[in-house]
């Protein structure tokens, strides 16, 4: 009996290497299976951008109302810098390799800005002075997560409660009230790179729908108020 006591450290040692073995595999094997192809070798940093078919340009932003972007608040479950994938019904997951370059918020919000002052009907604030007459964005993020429930037709889902508020001398006027949501499928490519290009397309729709409500809602409203 005596002459087995020297084998058990290595049975031990061997036995832990395989539970080890085996907890990487199926970690790999769980990860692998959220509907993008993640390269787990290296971390990735990821922008969000908006791109519009009819800018204005940097020349004639001073045309349009002064505009300033509240800081939009986020669901806590969507804050973090990794991406989110849900994987079902009320199952998500963070991918650590893949991140946002910085917080989601503030990224969506300078894009919100950036986007709708390229618009002809929005400027920028000017930064020495409050306006007389100035149009406030401000709301949440409810959603922002690669949807891989269908592993067949993974999509880029964001979601935001938004409101736009007009303040000049005549008081405080709410413009819009309401909630947009895009998802956009990622077809063939469902690599990282991939959602962010399906997301950046939901962010430029998104802001497209809000011009358009714009729009809509309060330009013939102020035109009815100038024939007055």
């Amino acid at each position: 009996m005596n002459s087995l006591r020297p084998i058990r450290p290595m049975v031990l040692a061997r036995l832990t290497l395989l539970v080890m073995i085996t907890g990487i595999f199926t970690a790999a094997a769980v990860l692998g299976g959220c509907g993008i192809k993640n390269d787990y070798t290296k971390k990735q940093m990821f922008r969000l951008y908006a791109d519009r078919n009819d800018p204005v340009g940097q020349s004639n932003r001073s045309t349009g109302a002064p505009l300033v972007v509240k800081r939009l608040d986020i669901s806590p479950e969507f804050d973090g810098a990794g991406f989110v994938y849900r994987l079902g019904q009320s199952r998500f997951t963070q991918d650590f390799y893949n991140n946002y370059m910085t917080s989601p918020a503030r990224m969506i919000s300078d894009v919100m800005l950036e986007t709708l002052i390229d618009s002809p009907h929005f400027a920028p604030a000017p930064k020495n002075r409050i306006p007389d007459d100035i149009f406030q964005l401000w709301g949440k993020i409810t959603a922002l997560y690669c949807d891989r429930r269908n592993t067949s037709a993974v999509s880029a889902v964001v979601t935001m409660a938004l409101n736009l508020d007009r303040l000049n001398k005549d008081g405080f006027t709410p413009i819009l009230s309401k909630t947009y949501s895009r998802q956009i499928p990622l077809g063939s490519d469902t690599s990282p790179t991939g959602y962010i290009q399906a997301l950046n397309r939901g962010l430029a729709g998104i802001v497209k729908d809000i011009l358009s409500d714009y729009q809509l809602t309060y330009q013939p409203r102020q035109a009815v108020k100038d024939n007055q």
